[in-house]
């Protein structure tokens, strides 16, 4: 395993390329020189301590920040630069860890918004059908308000209202977090079963075991740089990451 960006394996096709992405905020830096790379089908996992940089390389990536240095090339097209609903429109969804939901307004209306890059077309509302698929829960709570879902229902409506956005791509930054322990494992299968159902899955966790469990492939972040990538067992096996984020 080694720091910069690894092929992809066999013939899968690279969706998201990262090349020596740099960002940083008020002259300091919170990544440096990052590569990365996402195939067609995968679900990579970025993992790494509070404050390595995994959410600042999310946002850097949906064009919620701005990178001074490197490539973010999408389906073979750059990106870095464009304004975030463009990102948006050329198929990367970003749910951040605050999933950032209208509380206020219903289910139904939380996935309605999220449908807006399609509105006026008579198949805007097209993907309920694998959302209801996906989160069954959903449809039974559509007249609620997103404030009174529990925890895990709201990651999964802030999933949801990220998958009506049609994406290719879709980036989770810690879908765990802030969820009853008995429903963690529910959210990781319900984000395996987005894969299952086409759509290519970037991962920021902090909870490496069960990611890892999920994933195809990793990369670990520390102090704002790729020290470790591979396989998730060749991540899962590693005796640094073992001691360092498994506790072993």
């Amino acid at each position: 395993m080694t720091p910069s960006s690894p092929l992809i394996w066999g013939t899968a096709t690279v969706l998201l390329d990262v090349k020596g992405l740099s960002t940083a905020y008020q002259g300091l830096i919170a990544i440096s020189d990052i590569s990365l790379n996402v195939a067609e089908g995968e679900i990579v996992v970025v993992a790494g301590a509070n404050g390595a940089g995994k959410s600042t390389l999310l946002k850097s990536i949906s064009g919620m920040e701005v990178p001074q240095k490197g490539e973010v090339i999408f389906a073979g097209s750059p990106i870095q630069g464009m304004a975030g609903h463009k990102i948006t429109a050329a198929g990367i969804a970003y749910v951040p860890e605050n999933k950032r939901l209208f509380p206020r307004l219903s289910v139904e209306d939380n996935l309605r918004v999220g449908s807006y890059l399609y509105r006026g077309r008579p198949d805007r509302y097209a993907p309920l059908d694998k959302v209801f698929t996906l989160f069954p829960r959903l449809k039974e709570r559509l007249t609620q308000r997103a404030e009174t879902l529990s925890g895990g229902e709201q990651q999964m409506l802030a999933i949801s209202r990220a998958l009506m956005t049609r994406p290719r791509l879709l980036m989770l930054d810690e879908p765990s977090q802030g969820i009853m322990p008995k429903l963690v494992d529910e959210i990781f299968e319900a984000v395996k079963a987005v894969r299952d159902s086409g759509v290519t899955i970037l991962l920021v966790e902090q909870r490496l075991v069960e990611s890892l469990e999920i994933a195809d492939r990793a990369y670990v972040l520390q102090t704002g740089r790729v020290t470790l990538q591979g396989t998730a067992k060749e991540i899962a096996d590693n005796p640094e990451v073992r001691k360092a984020y498994l506790g072993i």
